[in-house]
């Protein structure tokens, strides 16, 4: 042994005595010798390290198959309680029908039985105490129905007392397995009815069938009285039994594991989850033996490695003694140049697993150099802003999207307090609230979502969304606070609450008008037929009150447009045109101390009823008047544009794509932030009492959002005013007719006999459309609701006209009338008149625009539509 050894480099080998060779060499030896026998005494340990390792993954195992188990029972009692969640909404959502508060049972059943049946629901209407319900989708009106068994009846009385919805446990009957949901209608105060609906059991089998289990699993549903409401495998044999003894004493809790016999005597281990609706208990099983089967293979793999192992491990101790020194110097050294963030190159030694060691931690070191610059650069570029700062409150990280929001540069804040990015009072109890922390360990912020006032660079405040989160760092706390701004979001919600409030009031205004319009049809139908019959007499006092009643239905005409229920007549136009026709006119009525100016992109093609828009612009441009008291400009503009998706986003009824843009602006007082949050509500005015009705501006809002536009206010006090009106543009554009065109007057044109059904449900209504047809020259025959028409148009063959209202009591609209009609008359023209635009009562029948008669119309108005109607031949 004259070599040296292989781990001395050369300049100390050519400077070793032959003494301290020797002593090397006899170190050498011992270390090899010393393995032999540590390799035979660490056989032993070694299997008990394996067998013991062997039993922790076992055991890992069993544990990752309970926590599935878990995990899929958990997801079972939420489908649960899902699949009842929309038959009760359901029930809930038909509790509010003013039918059923009303009493009127049968009116409810004709209107949900043949929906709900369809559906496959069986609906049930029960008085509270009866032992018979009054009503079943199930079973024709007026059938008599079985009475309730008594666990029903108990149901019912829990519902009744509580005044809550409630879901039974299991009930048979006649055979059959189900649950019933339970739901009370209530007035004031009082259950009135109760609304139920039966769910078999089988429903539940689908509702656990969603959830993927394991091979050899199943899942079952089991109600509060532990008797089982579905099964995944053979369900008819097990629903309705009840579960063993030893599972209700042992699934008391909320959750959690159960080791016992199943129903069919296997060996079982069940997770279950309670649900938070019902109490009922969802457990997904496994067979014992399949959690058993890891150990088994386990136990046979390690058996035959221990074999192996115990004769290779001393003739592999002393081949391997001689390389190992060499080999655990270099990995030494590539684990010395991975704790200093060095590249690291794979080592090479006589010894392959100490290589593939070397290449794992060169593998190792670029995976972490490529991950530290991946997070450097998504700590760059991630939108949240990122602050992290010890338990001082000093600045240690500052990211770039943190400089972006507070407008300052890292190393401004660098080593700084956090105080500096804080708003009042935040800001001086800021070093309160960490020390508090520290010392209590009370977590008021940490791990939360909370929002804050932060404080920019410039002195602006901003709403922030903030996450806190903390970690050790040797040995000392640092907290990382990630932070968004919430600016943009407090707008957005701002103006959705805006638009729901506008709708809410514009459903309601739409529903006055309409009443309205009927008492004025009645209204300016009886002065007209009392001016006839005055004859010139008393003149001022007709004409006095035509124009009040006229008024009146321009007043409900502005309700309407509000509402978005105005009968419109969309044509296509020139907005450019209109614009430009309004502006002459508006000269000549709004003063010489009002400068118009309009700038006008001729071209610009919508589809709008020509008479409203103009009648909008009217509106903006008196409003602008009486905002600029001494005088000024009014600016009148049209243009095309473009509404992108980020527009859109921000305003959700808008929709991507080309409109019309048509400005007004004026250089008045402006608007406070209160006037314009209400700017567009009906009856809102600014001006003194008497002086307006305040409808001007939302009857503007409300027809360009019925024309399927987007109206927008920019104002500031003492900088005047713009409205801005977006019409979505037209396209394959042909003809552009004349939007502004008047019909000529002539005389009023008279009948010939024809015989026209009039339909009206209000009698009054009726009276005076009879009165005025027969006036006309025309023979009548009416009717007070659809149904009574259908039956008078089979007795009567010789009608020739269906004047009908579009909206009537007793189940069956105008519309539905119509369509009707046209299947068994088809040549028979219909005329329509209503108060308001229902379109959506025309969604299965073609209706143009002259077959219809707003409400409230004179006797000319009826004259000449019915004249257009015989003469042209229309159907």
């Amino acid at each position: 042994m004259n070599d040296a050894p292989s781990d001395v480099g050369p300049g100390r080998a050519a400077a070793t005595s032959s003494n301290g060779e020797r002593q090397r060499e006899a170190r050498s030896w011992g270390a090899i010798s010393y393995l032999i026998f540590f390799s035979a005494g660490l056989i032993l340990p070694i299997l008990v390290f394996a067998v013991a390792l062997a039993w922790f993954y076992v055991d890992a195992e069993r544990n990752k198959a309970m926590d599935r188990a878990r995990s899929a029972a958990r997801e079972m009692a939420a489908s649960v309680d899902h699949s009842l969640s929309a038959p009760r909404i359901l029930l809930e959502t038909l509790a509010t029908s003013p039918a059923l508060r009303a009493g009127d049972v049968r009116g409810f059943y004709e209107r949900t039985s043949e929906t709900y049946t369809a559906l496959g629901y069986a609906l049930t209407v029960t008085v509270p105490g009866e032992r018979r319900p009054v009503m079943s989708t199930s079973a024709p009106w007026g059938s008599e129905l079985p009475q309730l068994d008594e666990v029903s009846q108990a149901y019912q009385r829990r519902v009744a007392d509580s005044k809550m919805p409630a879901v039974s446990n299991l009930i048979q009957r006649d055979g059959s397995y189900f649950v019933t949901e339970y739901v009370p209608v209530v007035r004031e105060g009082q259950p009135i009815y109760i609304l139920s609906l039966d769910l078999p059991a089988t429903h539940f089998v689908a509702t656990l069938s969603q959830v993927q289990l394991e091979q050899g699993w199943f899942a079952g549903l089991i109600d509060g009285d532990d008797r089982v409401i579905a099964r995944t495998q053979a369900h008819s044999t097990f629903v309705g039994r009840r579960s063993p003894p030893e599972w209700s004493a042992a699934t008391i809790g909320r959750n959690g594991m159960w080791t016992g016999r199943s129903l069919n005597g296997m060996e079982v281990v069940a997770a279950f989850e309670r649900s938070q609706d019902t109490g009922w208990t969802a457990a997904v099983t496994m067979p014992l033996s399949s959690l058993n089967a890891p150990f088994r293979r386990a136990s046979m793999v390690l058996i035959a490695i221990g074999s192996a192992l115990i004769a290779f491990a001393i003739a592999f101790a002393t081949w391997t003694g001689s390389r190992l020194s060499k080999a655990l110097s270099s990995l030494q050294s590539a684990a010395l140049q991975l704790t200093s963030h060095a590249d690291v190159s794979p080592v090479q030694t006589p010894v392959e697993e100490i290589n593939q060691v070397g290449r794992a931690l060169s593998t190792a070191a670029a995976e972490a150099l490529r991950r530290e610059a991946h997070l450097r650069s998504i700590l760059a570029t991630v939108p949240s802003a990122m602050v992290v700062i010890d338990s001082q409150g000093t600045i240690r990280s500052f990211s770039a999207t943190a400089e972006k929001l507070f407008g300052y540069k890292a190393d401004e804040v660098t080593g700084g307090n956090v105080r500096i990015l804080m708003a009042e009072p935040d800001r001086s109890a800021h070093d309160g609230y960490i020390e508090h922390y520290l010392n209590t360990g009370e977590r008021r912020i940490m791990g939360k979502s909370r929002v804050v006032t932060g404080l920019k660079k410039d002195g602006t405040r901003l709403p922030l969304e903030l996450h806190v989160g903390e970690a050790d760092f040797e040995g000392e706390k640092v907290f990382t606070g990630f932070m968004r701004d919430q600016t943009e979001k407090r707008r957005i919600e701002q103006e959705l609450r805006q638009t729901q409030k506008m709708e809410a009031i514009g459903k309601l205004t739409g529903g006055v008008a309409h009443d309205f319009n009927n008492l004025l049809t009645v209204i300016k139908g009886n002065l007209e037929m009392l001016e006839a019959k005055l004859d010139g007499q008393h003149p001022e006092l007709m004409t006095d009150a035509q124009e009040a009643a006229d008024l009146a239905a321009q007043l409900t005409a502005s309700l309407l447009a509000f509402g978005r229920q105005m009968p419109l007549n969309p044509v296509l136009s020139d907005a450019g045109q209109l614009v430009a026709a309004t502006g002459d006119l508006l000269r000549r009525t709004l003063g010489e101390t009002i400068e118009i100016k309009t700038s006008i992109t001729i071209g610009c093609r919508i589809i709008v009823d020509a008479s409203q828009l103009q009648n909008a612009l009217l509106n903006l441009s008196i409003n602008a008047r009486d905002a600029m008291p001494d005088g000024g400009i009014l600016t009148m503009e049209v243009s095309e544009t473009e509404l992108d998706q980020d527009y859109a986003e921000a305003y959700s009824e808008v929709r991507p794509g080309r409109y019309v843009l048509i400005m007004v602006s004026d250089t008045g007082t402006g608007m406070s932030t209160e006037v314009k949050e209400r700017a567009f509500e009906p009856f809102f005015t600014t001006k003194p009492q008497e002086s307006g009705t305040g409808l001007g501006l939302s009857s503007v809002y409300g027809f360009v959002k019925q024309s399927g536009g987007h109206i927008a206010l920019y104002s500031e006090e003492g900088h005047g005013t713009t409205i801005r009106i977006y019409l979505p543009a037209a396209r394959d554009v042909r003809e552009i007719g004349n939007a502004g065109e008047k019909r000529s007057k002539s005389s009023l044109p008279e009948g010939k006999g024809e015989r026209v059904l009039v339909v009206e449900d209000d009698d009054r209504v009726r009276r005076v459309t009879v009165a005025r047809l027969e006036k006309l020259g025309y023979r009548v025959v009416e009717a007070s609701n659809g149904r009574a028409a259908l039956d008078l148009l089979e007795r009567e063959r010789d009608i020739d006209l269906l004047f009908t209202d579009v909206v009537m009591p007793g189940g069956m609209s105008g519309a539905e009338l119509a369509l009707e009609v046209r299947q068994r008359q088809p040549g028979l023209p219909v005329l329509f008149t209503s108060g308001y635009a229902d379109l959506g009562a025309f969604k299965d029948i073609d209706v143009k625009n002259d077959q219809w008669l707003i409400k409230p119309y004179t006797a000319v108005d009826l004259a000449k539509r019915l004249e257009a109607i015989f003469s042209n031949g229309r159907r």
